[in-house]
C-alpha cells in the first residue's frame, strides 16, 4: 500500500516537472519585439514602441507565435518581408534606449544633467585628492 502511495507521489511529480517546462519555454511577443528595430521614423526597440505601426507589428507577433512558430522563425519571416531594416543591431538598441529615456530632455534638463555630472566629477576628484594626500602624509 505505501509502495502505491509513493509511485502515485512520484507519477504526480514527474508529470508536474514535464508540464512546467513548456509554460517557461513557450516565446512571448516581448521577447520577439526585444530583437526586432520598430518599423516606424522613430529609433526605438520595437519592444519599446507603442505607435501604431509597432502595435501592429506586435500583432502580427502574437499571430505568429499563436500558430506555433518559435522566436527565430519569426525574426527570419520579418527579415524576409520586410527587409534588413526590421533587423536589430546591437548599436541600434544602445541608440534606442537611450532615446527611450531622454526623448522628453529639453535643454534645461540636459543642462541640469551635464551639471550634475561635471558636479560628480569634481566632488569625486576632491575626495580622492584627499585622501591620496592623507595617504602620503601618513608616510
Amino acid at each position: 500500500m505505501v509502495y502505491k502511495i509513493k509511485e502515485g507521489i512520484i507519477g504526480l511529480v514527474l508529470i508536474t516537472i514535464l508540464l512546467i517546462p513548456s509554460r517557461a519555454l513557450s516565446t512571448t511577443v516581448m521577447e520577439v519585439a526585444r530583437e526586432l528595430a520598430c518599423p516606424c521614423d522613430c529609433p526605438l526597440v520595437l519592444e519599446d514602441c507603442n505607435m501604431s505601426c509597432g502595435l501592429q507589428w506586435k500583432d502580427e507577433i502574437g499571430s505568429l507565435i499563436a500558430q506555433g512558430k518559435s522566436k527565430e522563425e519569426i525574426i527570419d519571416y520579418f527579415i524576409k518581408k520586410y527587409g534588413e531594416e526590421a533587423r536589430l543591431t546591437p548599436l541600434q538598441k544602445l541608440h534606442g534606449k537611450i532615446y527611450q529615456y531622454t526623448r522628453g530632455f529639453d535643454k534645461t534638463d540636459w543642462a541640469i544633467a551635464i551639471a550634475g555630472g561635471i558636479l560628480w566629477v569634481l566632488i569625486l576628484s576632491g575626495v580622492i585628492y584627499i585622501a591620496v594626500v592623507r595617504f602620503v602624509r601618513r608616510r
